[in-house]
C-alpha cells in the first residue's frame, strides 16, 4: 500500500536533518556508547560489582528525577545547547572507575555518578528532541535508529578496545588500567560534535517545513505540556514499556560479569553491541519504508519487537536457571561458551529494537519540538526510574533467577499497551497537529524569540481524552 510523497526542497548538507542526526549519533557514540562499553563488561570492568551497582543506581536515580525538569529547560535554551551540556559529565565517571580500581578510593566514582546523571539528563533530552522533532516524518526511523546504532557502535568499539587490552586475562577479575584511560579520552570527544549542530532556526527540511521552538512565558508554564501529556491514554499506555526499556541493563551487565572471564566479557560486550547496531538500523529502515503506510509500518514493527524480545527473555530464563545450578566461569576457548554468548547476543539485538520502536512511536504522535522534548524527557525519566530499581535489586544481591524472571514479567506486562498504540494510535501523518493544546505556546500570540521560533498550526490530535 503506497503513500504519496511530498515535494522535495533543496537543503544545505550541514543544515539538513540528516546532518543533525549524524551529529547526535556521534555524541551517542562517544558518551553513552562508551558508558555502555564500560558497564557492558560487568561491574564497570572492575572486580567488585557492589560499588558499580551503587554508582549506577545514583546515575539513573539522578536521571529519573532530573530528566523531566530538563525538558522545560531545553525548550528555553534549545536542544543544541541542551545536548552540548549533556556531553560534559561522562569522562569523570570513567575516571572514577580508574581511581577505584587503582587506588581503592570510591569518592570520585560517586561524585562522577552524580555528575554523569545530571549531564545525561541534558544529553538524552536534547538528543531525543532533535531526532524526534527535527526529522521529516519519512526520516524519523532513520534518525532514531542511527542514534542507537552509533551508540551501539561506540559500545562495541569500546568492547574491542577492552578485548585488545585484556586478551590474556582468561580469568574473572578487573580490566587493565589503560582500558579506563582510553575510554575517558573517547568520552571527551562528544563536546565538539554537539557544538557542530546547527541552531534550530537554521535547520532545513526536505519538505520545506521549518523547525519550530516556542518559548513559554515561564519555566513553570512549560510543564503544562508535560501535565497534558500525562493525561493522554496513548502516553499512559506506553508507560510500562518506558519502565521496562532500561530496567534490563543491570541484570544483563551482571549476567556478563557473573559467568564469564575478563577477556570473554569484553568479547561478549563487543558482540552484544554489534548485534544491536545492525538491529537498530534494520528496524529504522523498516519504519521509514514509504512503500507502506505509516500505520502498516507501526504494526509490523510492533510485531517484530514483541516476538523477538519475548523470545529472548524466555530463552534467557531457561539459560539462567541452568547457570544458577552449574555456576560456570566461561571462557571463549571452552565448548560450553556458545550458549551463554547466544543468549547475551539475543538481548543485545532485542534491547535497541525496543528502544528504537519506543522513540519512533512517540515521535509519530507529534511534530512539535516542544512536545518532542517532553516526550524525550518522559521516556528517559521513566526509563531511568526503572533502571534505578533494577540496580537497587542488583545491589541487594537479588537471586539471578528472580532478576531474570522480573525482566520477563515487566516486558510482557508492557505488551498490551504497546500493541494498542502500535496497532491503533499511529496515524499516517502528524502534520498540522499537536499531541496537546500546549504543543505551540507564544507569550502574546507571536514568537518571543525570532532566532529560534516561527508560527505553526495549533491543531490538537483528538480531544482531551487523547482519542484520534
Amino acid at each position: 500500500m503506497g503513500v504519496e510523497t511530498e515535494e522535495k526542497h533543496p537543503v544545505t548538507w550541514y543544515r539538513s536533518t540528516i546532518y543533525s542526526a549524524f551529529m547526535v549519533a556521534a555524541t551517542a557514540f562517544t558518551c553513552p556508547g562508551i558508558f555502555g562499553a564500560l558497564n557492558g563488561m560487568g561491574a564497570g570492568g572492575g572486580a567488585s560489582p557492589g560499588i558499580s551497582n551503587a554508582a549506577n543506581a545514583i546515575v539513573f536515580g539522578t536521571l529519573a528525577v532530573g530528566s523531566l525538569f530538563v525538558g522545560g529547560i531545553s525548550n528555553r535554551i534549545s536542544p543544541k545547547w541542551t545536548l552540548a551540556i549533556g556531553t560534559l559529565g561522562y569522562a569523570p565517571y570513567a575516571a572514577g572507575f580508574y581511581v577505584v580500581d587503582r587506588y581503592g578510593a570510591s569518592w570520585l566514582l560517586l561524585f562522577g555518578a552524580v555528575l554523569i546523571g545530571i549531564s545525561a539528563c541534558f544529553l538524552w533530552v536534547g538528543s531525543g528532541a532533535i531526532f524526534m522533532g527535527y526529522s521529516e516524518e519519512n526520516r524519523k526511523g532513520f534518525a532514531t535508529s542511527l542514534k542507537f546504532a552509533l551508540q551501539n557502535l561506540g559500545a562495541s568499539i569500546g568492547g574491542m578496545i577492552s578485548l585488545a587490552l585484556n586478551v590474556q586475562r582468561a580469568y574473572r577479575g578487573s580490566v587493565s588500567h589503560s582500558t579506563y584511560i582510553v575510554m575517558m579520552t573517547i568520552m571527551c570527544l562528544g563536546v565538539p560534535f554537539a557544538l557542530l549542530l546547527p541552531p534550530a532556526s537554521k535547520v532545513q527540511r526536505t519538505d520545506g517545513r521549518k523547525v519550530i521552538i516556542n518559548k513559554s512565558p515561564s519555566l513553570a508554564h512549560e510543564f503544562k505540556i508535560l501535565g497534558a501529556m500525562l493525561k493522554k491514554p496513548v502516553i499512559i499506555a506506553l508507560l510500562p514499556l518506558m519502565v521496562y526499556s532500561q530496567w534490563f541493563l543491570s541484570y544483563q551487565w551482571q549476567f556478563n560479569f557473573a559467568y564469564f572471564t575478563v577477556r570473554t566479557r569484553a568479547l561478549n560486550s563487543m558482540l552484544f553491541y554489534l548485534g544491536g547496531l545492525i538491529a537498530a538500523l534494520l528496524l529504522g529502515q523498516l519504519l521509514d519504508w514509504e512503500r507502506y503506510s505509516r500505520k502498516t509500518r507501526a504494526r509490523v514493527g510492533t510485531l517484530i519487537v514483541v516476538g523477538f524480545t519475548g523470545t529472548s527473555w524466555i530463552v534467557g530464563q531457561a539459560v539462567q536457571v541452568h547457570y544458577s545450578k552449574t555456576l560456570p566461569t566461561l571462557d571463549w576457548a571452552e565448548e560450553s561458551y556458545g550458549l551463554g554468548c547466544f543468549v547475551f547476543l539475543l538481548w543485545g539485538v532485542s534491547d535497541p529494537l525496543v528502544t528504537t520502536l519506543l522513540y519512533w512511536l512517540n515521535g509519530s504522535l507529534t511534530n512539535s519540538i516542544n512536545e518532542a522534548t517532553f516526550l524525550a524527557a518522559l521516556i528517559n525519566g521513566v526509563g531511568s526510574f526503572g533502571t534505578t530499581f533494577g540496580f537497587v535489586v542488583s545491589a541487594m544481591d537479588f537471586n539471578y533467577n528472580g532478576a531474570c524472571a522480573l525482566n520477563l514479567a515487566l516486558f510482557f506486562l508492557s505488551v498490551p499497551g504497546l500493541i494498542w498504540v502500535g496497532f491503533f494510535q499511529v496515524s499516517n501523518t502528524s502534520h498540522g497537529s499537536t499531541l496537546t493544546k500546549f504543543g505551540v505556546i507564544d507569550t502574546d500570540g507571536s514568537s518571543t524569540d525570532t532566532s529560534e521560533t516561527v508560527t505553526t498550526l495549533p491543531v490538537v490530535l483528538g480531544d482531551e481524552k487523547g482519542t484520534k
